[in-house]
């Protein structure tokens, strides 16, 4: 008999092969299928050890947890009439009680050019992003969450058809191994294009360097003020604090074609890590400001790991 970890292997290969073709499988193959398959195990785990709160929204609605009273009006279903408020006071109000709600959850995932400079034979943030999306993405749908993609590039991220269910998992691979990098990082007019769309309300995660010259803190505004519970995860390579290359370099923005010249010391070279220190903090800062959550990983972590430190982190469990 099959067990929990091998059931997304079996639902790889119950794809019929034409629907498996243009999977990025560098990225997403057998031992991914089985990581992913653990890290539901142990979030359905901490679920049922109370580990965690229940994921869900809460609305007005006809649920059975009592929440307010609101006023009779005519036409409503005197089956919710409070009895024992009338016979006190004569006052004819309704029971309303919460009813729970699927979390929608989205994936802002930025696939601007900066995001996929990486040296030859490593992996790149971008294809961190792509499976750390993924991950998460499948045990939100193991949790029957509603989940969709909303790449980030050019001011643009609207987000895709939300999907649920497990079955829906390899629609998601096929479009996360579609992806590729274009464009120019643009966050705030990314998020305000997201929000125009008019998605449903729930968590919205950021994958991103975020290395915008516009910053972060308004986009993050932008998400609280329409009711989003907001995730930040900035990808950043570790790698490039620790180059031993000295001397004339030319630098050139992938994105803008932006070219300079500098003479690289360790002097300058550790001016470069203090820069980027203050920088962290400030998305640090920013996401504080508004409840969000941060959490900055190098691309040298497995994806695993990753997924588990938005665990501890919290806010995508509970």
């Amino acid at each position: 008999m099959a067990g929990p970890a091998d059931s997304a292997q079996m639902a790889m290969d119950a794809m019929p092969v034409g629907e498996r073709r243009g999977l990025r499988e560098d990225l997403f193959d057998a031992a991914f299928l089985r990581r992913i398959e653990h890290l539901a195990l142990l979030a359905r785990r901490m679920a049922a050890s109370g580990q965690r709160a229940v994921r869900r929204s809460k609305a007005i609605g006809s649920g059975i947890e009592f929440a307010d009273h609101r006023d009779y009006a005519p036409g409503d279903d005197l089956r919710h009439l409070d009895w024992k408020v009338w016979g006190r006071s004569e006052r004819m109000l309704l029971r309303q009680y919460e009813e729970e709600e699927d979390l929608s959850v989205y994936f802002l995932l930025d696939r601007s050019p900066s995001m996929a400079m990486a040296p030859v034979g490593e992996p790149s943030l971008f294809d961190r992003a792509l499976q750390i999306t993924a991950a998460l993405a499948w045990i939100s749908l193991s949790n029957l969450d509603r989940v969709a993609l909303a790449p980030m590039a050019d001011g643009k991220a609207r987000a895709e058809r939300p999907v649920r269910g497990r079955a829906q998992f390899y629609r998601l691979l096929r479009t996360l191994s579609a992806l590729r990098p274009a464009g120019q990082t643009q966050i705030r007019q990314s998020i305000q294009d997201f929000v125009r769309g008019r998605p449903r309300r729930g968590l919205a995660v950021i994958l991103s360097d975020l290395y915008d010259p516009q910053g972060l803190g308004d986009g993050l505004r932008e998400l609280a003020a329409r009711g989003f519970d907001t995730m930040v995860i900035q990808l950043a390579d570790e790698r490039l604090f620790q180059s031993g290359q000295t001397g004339d370099l030319v630098l050139v923005d992938v994105e803008t074609g932006e070219r300079h010249e500098v003479f690289l010391t360790p002097a300058l070279l550790e001016a470069y890590r203090d820069a980027f220190a203050r920088f962290a903090a400030g998305v640090e800062s920013a996401a504080r400001e508004v409840g969000a959550r941060a959490l900055r990983v190098d691309v040298a972590l497995p994806f695993d790991e990753v997924v588990m430190r938005v665990f501890r982190l919290g806010g995508f469990l509970g």
